[in-house]
């Protein structure tokens, strides 16, 4: 995944495309977050014309009752899963079909978060596609900067091999 960002900074749609990946991948991604808290996209700078701002309301009131539905599951099934784990007497196929369930849930809402974006993007001009373009690819870039390992005294502009290796195995 790293090599394929490297090799394609030059070529914005693959960036694009791998920055998608990235914010899709973990958890929950920033698109499956709670999009009053966390926007990856200010779709109010875009210069939405009466129509597209009516459709996109409509689409964020649509995700925040999807989102409201899913997240209560997700939350308890988490909550379930820690106190499985620790406890030596857990059955082992209760704490897999909870995981299981658990990634199932995870998974939807992550299908739903792209959906939604996808919908939203369709709406949009040509030139305000290039906008929310430069704005994903700021956040890719803000977030790639907030998860880089911090460079030490000892090794001035260098990571250390242990820290290069975790960084480069970590999903981002």
């Amino acid at each position: 995944m790293l090599k394929r960002l490297y090799m394609n900074m030059h070529d914005n749609k693959p960036l694009l495309a791998a920055a998608l990946a990235t914010l899709l991948s973990g958890n929950l991604p920033a698109f499956a977050q709670d999009p009053i808290q966390n926007k990856c996209v200010e779709w109010k700078k875009l210069n939405l014309n009466a129509q597209q701002t009516q459709q996109i309301s409509q689409l964020d009131n649509d995700w925040q009752a999807k989102y409201s539905r899913m997240q209560p599951q997700i939350t308890d099934l988490q909550k379930k899963l820690e106190q499985l784990l620790p406890n030596p007497k857990s059955d082992p196929l209760e704490i897999m079909s909870t995981q299981q369930t658990l990634a199932r849930y995870r998974e939807s809402l992550r299908n739903e978060a792209t959906t939604n974006y996808l919908r939203k993007r369709a709406l949009l001009n040509e030139t305000q596609q290039h906008q929310v373009e430069g704005m994903v690819q700021q956040m890719v870039l803000d977030r790639q900067r907030a998860n880089s390992p911090v460079q030490t005294e000892q090794s001035p502009g260098l990571m250390n091999i242990v820290n290069k290796i975790k960084w480069a195995i970590e999903p981002h």
